[in-house]
């Protein structure tokens, strides 16, 4: 497969969707310094179902190429195709090696992207070895960079979602005692999300870590986490 072929046709794809009023909401709901042709996840979503149909029989390394080549534009929408052609072929992320990780994190900027990348792809990766590679998660939260902070964060909910009779609290809530003293937005709201998760598969131990944090975790994660304990609900309405 030639995947610098395969990249345009994705290319001509994503401006044939392209809406420059919605591009707008976009970039003032998620400053980056990516292009952004206006996309809807959605149909990010048509566009991999209809290449899917069409390559029924990829293989890793033509699917990874094309992945690498995705990333390697400069607009939003090819990097979110990069990492929803990867989610849907999830037998192939166990084989990604961590320099992949490591050449994605220094190009995050928004917190989109490393969401899905974090969720998506980073923790079903760590689940596949959790002994060798939640390693990574600890490195990451510890980065100086917030995005890879974030990203580390954000692994961990999906390593406890990527299957569904697995759960890793003990972990999650070690990860979670390395940054519980930040106020950076991007983190203490990762922090939120992490805790409101978890809380779906363990309550008592979600109330348990709040009641004994509760002085140092931020105000907005401590009334979220209440709420979602007490009502089901982060707004608690």
């Amino acid at each position: 497969m030639d995947a610098q072929a395969e990249k345009q046709h994705l290319l001509d794809q994503i401006e044939e969707y392209a809406d420059p009023e919605y591009a707008q909401v976009i970039s003032r709901t998620i400053p980056s310094k990516l292009e952004v042709y206006g996309l809807r996840v959605f149909d990010l979503r048509q566009i991999v179902r209809a290449w899917r149909r069409t390559h029924k029989d990829v293989v890793a390394e033509d699917l990874l190429a094309l992945a690498e080549a995705l990333w390697d534009g400069q607009s939003r929408e090819e990097r979110m195709l990069a990492l929803e052609l990867l989610r849907h072929y999830p037998q192939y992320i166990p084989g990604l090696a961590w320099s992949s990780f490591e050449r994605c994190r220094r190009d995050l900027d928004n917190w989109e992207l490393t969401d899905v990348l974090g969720v998506g792809v980073v923790g079903p990766w760590v689940l596949d070895d959790v002994d060798a590679r939640a390693q990574h998660l600890r490195d990451l939260i510890a980065d100086e960079d917030v995005w890879s902070r974030r990203l580390g964060l954000v692994g961990a909910i999906g390593l406890n979602r990527a299957r569904k009779d697995a759960r890793f609290p003990k972990p999650t809530f070690a990860l979670m005692d390395q940054v519980k003293e930040e106020r950076h937005p991007m983190i203490t709201k990762a922090v939120s999300w992490m805790l409101r998760d978890l809380s779906k598969k363990h309550p008592d131990r979600v109330a348990a870590y709040l009641e004994v944090n509760r002085d140092v975790l931020a105000a907005h994660i401590v009334r979220e986490v209440d709420n979602k304990l007490k009502t089901g609900l982060k707004s608690g309405k």
